[in-house]
């Protein structure tokens, strides 16, 4: 049992490709790379894993094989299916936006024009955002005005358009507003973990509460009323 737990527990824990972030970081040719998503094994080993845990708590018996055995199928595929669903498009936009507004503004502030400049950068991020990139980029080299060019990126990406736009037409530097919106950005983001966080520490609070409440109505609560019932009824 101890052996099929560490196993697990490695499969689960086995590093996986590096995001685009962080190859970013690394010397060499800039590629994009998506972390890929969770094979058999690893599907599998998470299955094990809660299984092995059903094991150790319930004791070894008819019973809880069984229901071992069902949690482990269920896991995995519950993890098949999150693997097939893949990541959401908007999330990894706004993931990509800032290290995007980033690279665009040491690109400019290099003297890159700027289909240069949008090109390498879409070549360097990959992704939905990169492919939205990649075609404003061509835009921009056939002479397309920059609202033209890019009126249709995504949603989640309009704010560095009009920042870009509005530095076109006003014919100002557009480095400090792109730096500052890769500044904005990041303040949004850990404010929004923080939010995260904060909610999450409540709903983990919450199973304790429901199993301290039951001890509290029968320890305090119905000794008080039986009391006062006693003292009323006579």
């Amino acid at each position: 049992m101890t052996v099929l737990l560490l196993l697990a527990s490695a499969l689960v824990v086995w590093p996986r490709a590096p995001g685009p972030a962080a190859r970013l970081t690394r010397p060499g040719p800039v590629v994009a790379v998506v972390g890929e998503p969770a094979g058999p094994l690893r599907r599998w080993g998470l299955g094990a894993l809660a299984g092995g845990v059903v094991l150790v708590v319930g004791g070894v018996g008819p019973g809880s094989v069984l229901l071992a055995a069902g949690v482990a199928v269920g896991v995995e595929r519950w993890a098949r299916r999150d693997a097939a669903a893949g990541p959401d498009d908007g999330v990894r936009v706004r993931d990509d936006l800032p290290l995007v507004c980033d690279l665009l503004a040491v690109c400019l502030a290099a003297g890159t024009p700027v289909p240069g400049a949008v090109g390498a950068v879409a070549t360097a991020t990959g992704g939905p955002l990169g492919r939205a990139l990649d075609v404003v980029a061509g835009r921009l080299q056939l002479g397309a005005p920059a609202r033209t060019a890019w009126h249709d990126v995504p949603a989640d990406a309009a704010a560095l358009a009009r920042v870009v736009v509005r530095a076109g037409e006003s014919g100002s530097s557009v480095v400090p507003a792109l730096q500052a919106l890769a500044a904005d950005l990041r303040v949004a983001r850990r404010s929004a973990t923080a939010a995260a966080v904060q909610q999450a520490g409540v709903w983990v609070l919450a199973p304790l509460g429901l199993c301290f409440l039951p001890a509290f109505l029968c320890l305090g609560v119905v000794p008080l009323v039986l009391g006062i019932a006693e003292d009323v009824l006579g």
